[in-house]
């Protein structure tokens, strides 16, 4: 059964029509007033996007206010509630702002009292910002930055055809507790069809600075997990990130919920060859048959050779002493230099353990011909919205920002995951069935609504 019963239809088509014949005479009259005939095209276009948005608003409020009459005359309010009060609410849509009357009641079993026009629409109390344009705020504010989120939203609020400066509904502070107060659904992961036989994991870290923490910096850890590289993009990849360990769990779970483990025969693990990224080799041994092997990554091996011979052709010769096992000589080679260049010794020694400490997993890259495209990924991924501009965070900001920058790096429905837990306390879990947009299916129980009254206001 549909909400909307064939009169409303025809109220819809009385409010258009009535819109557009009472504005269409001041319309023809005032784009022809103009002398250039491209403003009498704009402000053609202006009018008749400012008339659908009028539409818009008003047939919102004819749709409020009646669900909200159909439940005060329904036999079921009048066992059950008594009515307590009426008030207005205006609430700020992609159309434009509204306001509408809705009634308050209280429960004759426990007092309580309730709006339910609010409840069913699940409207936040007090909120003067529609969950959908919060849904935005959220999408958008994880690739661009506060201000270019509030510009966004405020061009797109009401009449969008306009050369005029529109009314700034949002600002960057609003944008910032729109974030802070969000709280997004569990990403529920669907298993693959096909589990391959290697994985690998390249990990990094990027170093972000706060405000009111000292000043310091916290160190953002990330790992992508992908299944192989093709065309210079990672296949299937998915990204996990935090200042903590938490990303270590939040990424075995997607594993286990994945793939199967048991078809899982070779994992590397990939990156700079800092403590905490080779401790990820014994992290990820998930199962005692899968092989678990560390690769330092190319970029830092070269960087290092590079340090330590500032010569091309020399450069080459210590990468063939390594990647042939030629330990002896390339020790050799190291002490010559420290000999040549005294004040050099402190770089040469430094990268040279380095290389040796890390000997073996150099090799293991080179061995399994991989790469390690770490770099560009914690660019892209964490860099890009966080440190290419000078600004800093507070550590909840930064928590929050990266929940939803990992979230649209992964892909992940933004507007979903906030949408589905608007109305909730705790964190739920998005699947395939938690959203339905069609807020009038709710409401099919509801004997009542077989005979809603629909009255305009306007």
């Amino acid at each position: 059964m549909s909400i909307v019963p064939q009169n409303y239809n025809n109220l819809l088509k009385n409010i258009i029509l009535n819109t557009f014949s009472s504005n269409l005479e001041s319309i023809l009259h005032n784009i022809f007033d103009s002398s250039n005939n491209v403003f009498n095209y704009v402000n053609l276009l202006s009018n008749l996007d400012n008339s659908l948005c009028n539409i818009a608003k008003q047939s919102l409020i004819t749709c409020f206010e009646s669900i909200d009459k159909s439940f005060k005359y329904s036999l079921g309010r009048k066992r059950k509630y008594e009515i307590k009060s009426y008030h207005p609410r205006t609430i700020l849509t992609v159309f434009g702002e509204i306001t509408f009357y809705r009634t308050f009641y209280k429960s004759k079993l426990t007092g309580k009292n309730f709006c339910y026009v609010d409840r069913l629409l699940g409207l936040h109390k007090y909120d003067y910002f529609d969950p959908y344009l919060k849904s935005i705020v959220i999408e958008y504010s994880s690739f661009i930055s506060y201000p270019k989120v509030a510009k966004y939203l405020n061009d797109l609020i009401g009449n969008r055809v306009s050369i005029n400066d529109k009314q700034k509904y949002f600002s960057r502070q609003t944008i910032r507790n729109i974030i802070l107060n969000s709280n997004l659904s569990i990403v529920n992961y669907d298993p693959k069809p096909v589990t391959p036989e290697t994985l690998y994991i390249i990990a990094d870290e990027k170093w972000i600075p706060t405000q009111n923490n000292d000043n310091n910096k916290i160190m953002e850890k990330s790992v992508v997990i992908f299944e192989g590289i093709k065309n210079h993009k990672l296949l299937n990849k998915r990204i996990f990130a935090s200042y903590d360990n938490s990303f270590i769990n939040d990424s075995l779970d997607y594993l286990f919920y994945t793939y199967d483990i048991d078809k899982i025969k070779n994992i590397f693990v990939m990156g700079d060859g800092a403590k905490w990224i080779y401790k990820l080799k014994h992290e990820y041994k998930i199962a005692s048959h899968i092989n678990v092997t560390f690769c330092l990554d190319k970029f830092h091996f070269k960087q290092a050779i590079h340090h330590i011979c500032l010569n091309k052709d020399l450069e080459d010769i210590l990468s063939f002493y390594v990647l042939n096992d030629m330990k002896n000589d390339f020790i050799d080679c190291c002490s010559s230099l420290i000999d040549s260049f005294p004040h050099r010794t402190e770089t040469i020694n430094l990268k040279m353990n380095y290389i040796l400490n890390n000997w073996k997993n150099i090799n293991n890259l080179y061995s399994h011909n991989l790469s390690c495209p770490m770099e560009s990924q914690v660019s892209h991924n964490i860099a890009d919205l966080f440190t290419s501009r000078p600004k800093a965070y507070s550590v909840n900001m930064i928590n929050k920002l990266i929940e939803i920058r990992l979230h649209y790096k992964n892909n992940d429905n933004l507007k979903e995951l906030y949408l589905n837990n608007f109305n909730s306390s705790t964190t739920l879990t998005l699947d395939n069935h938690s959203l339905n947009f069609n807020i009038f299916d709710n409401f099919q129980s509801y004997n009542f609504l077989n005979n809603l009254i629909f009255n305009p206001t306007f």
